[in-house]
């Protein structure tokens, strides 16, 4: 090599040498940051996972055999629901048939209705009728009584 070439190449060694130069460790150690911080999180998720899996598993084996346990009551609810349905449907039409023989009771006795509306707590709930009331009335026929066993069994 010759005396011009020779401070041309050690500066050159000096600058490619500055790139081997590296701080491993301060590299190494956001690598090792960012690998505990993955492994926390991780951890996090594996707990909350774990917590999930436990509430599930406490579902299947508690709560499920206990709404199957129930299953029959309900529908027996049910029935008896729809039979107080059935005994209310069956009232308001007793109560129907009540409301007319009183009415024509009045009509036939000649007492007004504002007298007695006063004293009948249901006159309130009575549907104003326009219709003129027979003359002759109908023979009377005793109501049909329903009983609540008709509906429910006893238990």
């Amino acid at each position: 090599m010759s005396s011009h070439t020779t401070p041309i190449v050690e500066e050159l060694a000096k600058d490619y040498s500055d790139y081997l130069k590296l701080d491993l460790s301060n590299h190494m150690k956001n690598f090792n940051d960012m690998i505990e911080d993955v492994m926390m999180r991780l951890e996090e998720f594996q707990s909350i996972i774990e917590m999930v899996q436990s509430e599930s598993n406490q579902c299947i084996d508690q709560h499920i055999p206990r709404l199957k346990n129930m299953q029959e009551e309900v529908v027996n609810l049910n029935k008896r629901i729809d039979a107080l349905e059935h005994v209310i449907a069956m009232i308001n039409v007793n109560l129907a048939t009540l409301e007319a023989a009183v009415d024509n009771a009045e009509a036939e006795l000649g007492i007004s209705d504002r007298l007695f509306g006063m004293l009948n707590p249901l006159s309130f709930f009575k549907k104003t009728q326009d219709s003129v009331v027979p003359n002759k009335l109908p023979a009377y026929e005793p109501p049909t009584i329903y009983r609540t066993n008709d509906y429910f069994k006893s238990e």
